[in-house]
């Protein structure tokens, strides 16, 4: 028992861990939506290949931390919820078909992909400090590399902000197909 969970009582150290299985399986479902977010981009881009490549990079560690989610809900005796898989994914769906019909959609994918980046990170964040609340030290290290790969793809979403969107605009200036 760490320092954290001493002198809990039975129903305290309960509940700290349902609110900590529950982040996990938001996370999950996020993460699943994401990997669904970042493939859809890789198949649509045609002129953009420095963040296509960011994105695939991140595509494969997305695959890696929805699975180590899997295990680490798997490891607590749960399971990935099935509801919030199916609702987060048709919002994603959703939001990448306003996105595909939009002239800028490089850019509205850009900025969102940024904004899932750093939501990421506060999940990650938070599951940290949930798993130490809970007692649950061997998760943390595991949650922590995925916190690095957010962190990671953060940066590099950020760095391609102004070279995509100096692209997008010499493209359009030119009459080229600027949006992909």
């Amino acid at each position: 028992m760490t320092t954290a969970t001493a002198g809990r009582t039975a129903a305290t150290t309960e509940t700290v861990q349902a609110i900590y299985v529950t982040a996990l399986r938001n996370t999950h479902a996020l993460e699943k939506q994401a990997a669904q977010m970042i493939q859809r981009q890789i198949e649509r881009y045609e002129s953009y290949p420095e963040l296509t490549q960011a994105l695939r990079l991140h595509k494969s560690e997305t695959d890696q931390q929805v699975a180590r989610l899997a295990d680490l809900l798997h490891g607590h005796g749960e399971d990935r919820s099935l509801l919030k898989d199916v609702v987060t994914q048709t919002v994603g769906n959703v939001a990448a078909l306003v996105h595909s019909v939009t002239g800028d959609e490089v850019l509205k994918n850009l900025y969102t992909d940024y904004s899932v980046e750093t939501y990421e990170i506060a999940a990650y964040t938070s599951l940290i400090a949930l798993a130490a609340e809970a007692g649950h030290e061997r998760d943390i290290e595991i949650l922590r590399l995925s916190l690095k790969e957010e962190e990671r793809m953060a940066g590099a979403v950020f760095e391609q902000i102004v070279p995509v969107t100096k692209g997008f605009v010499a493209r359009e200036v030119a009459g080229e197909k600027a949006d992909r």
